[in-house]
């Protein structure tokens, strides 16, 4: 058995780097923090111990996936504090249909999206 320490970064293909790159930064203040080149035209993005690999999608018009029917990372879950957590609805007011759950036995959350339409969670401990 091989034991991990901490995910290091999960990837996630985007249509438009510099679009992501400008909606991580301004929603997560996620700066970059290097190219992949030359192993691929990725860009890595973090803050703090949280990292993302951006990768560009080869075809540009592609689709998102049908989460509940195709294999793939369905969303992203971002541990937040109560407060940063009672925010969401007001950091992301353009996204109108934002889920709710307050009823979970252990945690609150808010799920809304990012460009690319990657559920993005955020969740605070009761």
């Amino acid at each position: 058995m091989i034991h991990v320490k901490r995910i290091n970064a999960v990837s996630l293909v985007v249509r438009d780097i510099e679009k992501s790159m400008d909606w991580y930064r301004e929603k997560l203040g996620f700066e970059k923090k290097f190219d992949d080149a030359p192993n691929s035209p990725s860009v890595v993005i973090g803050r703090g111990d949280v990292e993302l690999v951006l990768r560009p999608a080869e075809n540009p018009n592609a689709t998102p996936v049908n989460t509940a029917e195709q294999i793939c990372i369905p969303m992203l879950c971002f541990e937040v504090d109560a407060a940063e957590l009672d925010r969401v609805e007001t950091e992301f007011a353009e996204d109108a249909d934002i889920v709710k759950l307050d009823d979970h036995p252990q945690y609150r959350s808010r799920i809304t999206e990012d460009p690319d339409g990657h559920a993005i969670e955020f969740y605070a401990n009761k």
